[in-house]
C-alpha cells in the first residue's frame, strides 16, 4: 500500500485548479468555490521529502486521518473523530496526470443520515 501512496502522492505534484461544491443535505444549501490549489510542493531552498513524511505519519495515532486504501489512482481516506457522532470518508481519483475527482461524503454516526456531501474535480495548471 505505501507504493501505491508514494506513485499517487508523486502524481498530484503541482498547481491545480480547484473546482468545489458542498451540498448540506438538512438545510438543502449549496455552496460553490474555485480557487488555485498546490499539491505537495517544496520550497526551493528545502530538501525535504513531503510524499514519504505524509506516507509515515497518515496513520500514526496523532493523526486525524486514517488511510484505508490507497492504488495507483486512487485513494480512500476516513476521518478519525474523537467523539463518533460524524463519519467523514473521502473518495480521491485520478482519472489522469491532469484531472482529479474527489467526493466527500458526511455522515451523521447516530441517527445514520447523511449531512453533506462534497464533489471536487482538480484540474492541472500548465507551468
Amino acid at each position: 500500500m505505501q507504493n501505491n501512496l508514494y506513485t499517487f502522492l508523486n502524481r498530484i505534484q503541482g498547481n491545480w485548479f480547484l473546482q468545489e461544491n458542498f451540498y448540506l443535505l438538512p438545510n438543502k444549501q449549496h455552496t460553490q468555490n474555485k480557487e488555485r490549489v498546490s499539491f505537495l510542493k517544496n520550497s526551493q531552498n528545502i530538501r525535504f521529502d513531503l510524499p514519504n513524511f505524509l506516507i509515515k505519519n497518515i496513520n500514526s495515532h496523532k493523526s486525524l486521518f486514517k488511510l484505508e486504501k490507497a492504488k495507483a489512482n486512487r485513494m480512500t481516506i476516513r476521518s478519525i473523530n474523537r467523539n463518533g457522532q460524524v463519519n467523514y470518508k473521502e473518495y480521491i481519483y485520478l482519472i489522469n496526470n491532469n484531472l482529479i475527482i474527489s467526493l466527500i461524503i458526511i455522515k451523521n454516526s447516530h441517527k445514520q443520515t447523511y449531512l453533506g456531501i462534497k464533489i471536487s474535480s482538480y484540474i492541472r495548471l500548465i507551468q
